[in-house]
């Protein structure tokens, strides 16, 4: 047994995003076990976090409409500046998780041509002009964020000022919708509902791709192993 969990620990699940999500949640649940036995009520705040680094993930792209019913029924039932904080603990895990994918990824030796690209120097010289000012634009307006996840570690932002950016735009906008479902009282089960209906819908459509794109290129199907 000692040995199967030494393996388990030591081998890396997936890149470096599905590795630190399904140890991270390993790790939280671990240490959510003391604290649900002593205070049961706090059990559906340890679910929130996990579903918080689970809708930040790889995944998120497949979840355009997910995450604020949540945060509006959660609101719903605890105070909405506990539910932002805790929802930024979840995203900052899962977004210092993928700047250090993109790093791994962008200065890889195979990427030098696209690193070298016109367009893609254009694009970081832009950025470089106001880095945190563009992250923080883009953590809480309708901009795309993943844009920011691929211009930060390109021109080597530090991940610091990426994260505290992150958290400046991304905090205001968790604790907005969460004190939306206080003041917009639509029913709890349709909230559930439309969380729920998403995240299914999106797991199955991820699911499906990835099984189309592993038949086309075997290459493409998962691994476990190193990057």
């Amino acid at each position: 047994m000692s040995r199967a969990a030494s393996v388990l620990l030591k081998r890396r699940h997936g890149d470096v995003v599905w590795d630190g999500i399904l140890r991270g949640t390993g790790a939280t649940a671990l240490l959510a076990i003391p604290v649900v036995f002593l205070r049961p009520a706090s059990a559906p705040l340890v679910a929130f976090v996990l579903v918080t680094i689970w809708v930040n993930g790889p995944i998120a792209p497949f979840l355009p409409a997910t995450y604020e019913p949540i945060l509006m029924m959660y609101g719903r039932l605890y105070p909405p500046l506990l539910i932002a904080f805790l929802g930024m603990l979840g995203t900052m895990y899962v977004e210092y998780l993928n700047y250090r994918l993109y790093s791994l990824m962008l200065h890889a030796n195979a990427l030098t041509r696209l690193r070298e690209s016109r367009v893609v120097r254009r694009l970081g010289s832009l950025f470089k002009r106001a880095p945190f000012f563009t992250v923080w634009l883009c953590s809480w307006s309708p901009l795309p964020y993943w844009s920011v996840r691929f211009l930060s570690p390109l021109t080597r932002f530090p991940v610091s000022r990426h994260l505290l950016a992150t958290f400046l735009g991304r905090f205001p906008r968790l604790w907005f919708f969460a004190a939306l479902g206080v003041w917009w009282q639509v029913d709890l089960r349709w909230l559930a509902g439309v969380a729920v209906g998403s995240i299914v819908v999106a797991v199955a459509v991820w699911g499906m791709r990835r099984k189309r794109d592993s038949l086309v290129d075997p290459g493409l199907a998962p691994k476990v192993g190193p990057l």
